[in-house]
């Protein structure tokens, strides 16, 4: 699959008493076409990739109809460190992050349809400090009424997939360094928006590549912006209306912003004069945000121009045109 990125400047047990409390009376579907009164359960990808991980599924969530509610959701004393989450919902309510920290996510629903909904969040903690790159933004199900019934989940029982060869992830791309992100699982019709974040020394972001378990069904549009260079935003979706698959995103890795002019190659920073207004700071959007500096120089005596990058007190410079 190719790269389509865009830059821009600027818990299963007890699920069933959890619906019975956020809506008393179930419905065969709306006029919008979502099945009413069926929760669709989580993917459990909270625990994905997650080292000592304890997952802790809190009570529902009610959503008026036409209405939106936010909670906020910590991790217990004993694991304070929160990872990642997941959650299950009806699918007339799409699930997004509103914000995070090192311990806590705030998470709202809105409900798309006439009659109430809800949803049930599971956060992935864990004992570790957060080293990961990469959480989930929002969770959201296409209408399915006028379909069979959605299968009982069921991790998909063909091998993870496996990684394309580097050739064409890295084209095009200065400097490249391919970062794999740690899989997780998508449901039939599911869409859903991560955000991943480069890691030094290879702090940029270019691009990103998927592979996934079955048949092709996935989908993915990223996007970068100049902002937040590091940061790649990718919305992806499971096309297929049943089936569950493991989808593994690579991203493509660069020492060059990709926002930047055509720079040589990296070398020790020559400690010349800051230019004046060029230092700016990026930082991640995890939980625990991962922040790296560039800035530019200009080194006598002809006046050339380096950008540069600056990591956990490494420093590498780019001479550059201009």
């Amino acid at each position: 699959m190719r790269n389509l990125v865009q830059r821009a400047f600027v818990a299963h047990v007890g699920f069933a008493l959890v619906v019975a409390a956020i809506v008393g009376e179930a419905y065969a579907g709306d006029i919008h076409g979502y099945r009413i009164g069926t929760i669709v359960e989580s993917n459990k990808n909270e625990c994905a990739g997650v080292p000592a991980c304890l997952s802790t599924t809190s009570p529902g969530v009610t959503v008026p109809a036409r209405g939106r509610k936010a909670e906020r959701f910590a991790c217990p004393t004993s694991h304070p460190n929160l990872w990642a989450w997941d959650t299950a919902q009806h699918e007339h309510v799409v699930v997004q992050l509103v914000a995070v920290d090192q311990w806590t996510a705030t998470i709202e629903g809105v409900n798309a349809a006439d009659v109430a909904g809800g949803y049930v969040i599971s956060l992935g903690c864990s004992s570790a400090p957060y080293t990961g790159s990469g959480i989930q933004k929002s969770r959201q199900l296409a209408p399915t009424a006028l379909l069979p019934a959605r299968r009982p989940f069921a991790p998909p029982s063909r091998p993870s997939p496996v990684p394309v060869g580097s050739g064409d992830r890295c084209d095009n791309v200065p400097f490249c360094q391919l970062q794999q992100q740690t899989p997780f699982l998508m449901s039939g019709w599911e869409t859903t928006t991560q955000s991943y974040q480069c890691k030094s020394p290879f702090p940029y972001a270019w691009g990103l590549t998927w592979t996934q378990t079955g048949r092709p069904s996935v989908s993915a549009i990223g996007e970068i912006t100049a902002v937040h260079p590091s940061t790649l935003n990718v919305l992806l979706t499971n096309w297929n209306p049943f089936a569950t698959d493991e989808v593994a995103v690579t991203l493509a890795c660069s020492k060059s912003n990709s926002f930047g002019g055509t720079c040589g190659t990296p070398q020790r920073d020559p400690g010349c004069p800051v230019v004046a207004g060029s230092t700016k700071n990026h930082c991640s959007a995890g939980p625990v945000p991962v922040c790296f500096q560039n800035y530019e120089e200009r080194c006598a005596p002809n006046n050339q121009l380096f950008s540069c990058t600056i990591d956990l007190l490494v420093s590498w410079c780019s001479p550059c045109p201009g």
